[in-house]
């Protein structure tokens, strides 16, 4: 996470971070943790304010360069996040549990993430979208 980026964002537009943390509807004192780096943004939240910041998740997570990106602002599906995440992984070759060894975790994580039992972690999805060279956006269902 790049919080430089979301600042500077937030400033671009005039916004302060009780502004911010409205259009979110959480507490500024979260969103204040998020903007500084000291808690990580769940992916929910990071989804929102990459829609209120019309820029490019990927950009916001140091996955690409790529600022403005035509993208739909959607809200996040857990099944259909978790049927890209088990596509992402068959893609790459990897059984779930080779790509939960690489992350440290367990097959029944992911197992969970590509149900849609279990919300994915923002950590977890960077990750998995370093691991199978996809993008945030496409994890998402935003391009």
């Amino acid at each position: 996470m790049n919080s430089e980026k979301i600042k500077l964002l937030r400033d671009e537009l005039e916004l302060t971070q009780s502004d911010i943390a409205k259009l979110l509807n959480c507490t500024r004192s979260a969103y204040s943790l998020w903007e500084i780096n000291k808690n990580t943004i769940p992916l929910h939240y990071l989804n929102a304010l990459a829609n209120i910041l019309s820029v490019n998740i990927d950009y916001l997570v140091d996955l690409s360069n790529e600022k403005k990106l035509s993208f739909k602002k959607n809200d996040i599906d857990n099944k259909e996040l978790g049927k890209k995440i088990r596509q992402a992984r068959k893609a790459s070759h990897l059984t779930q549990e080779k790509l939960a060894l690489k992350l440290n975790t367990t097959h029944s994580v992911i197992s969970a993430y590509e149900t849609g039992k279990s919300p994915v972690s923002t950590l977890f999805l960077i990750e998995i979208a370093k691991i199978t060279n996809k993008s945030l956006n496409w994890f998402l269902g935003k391009i």
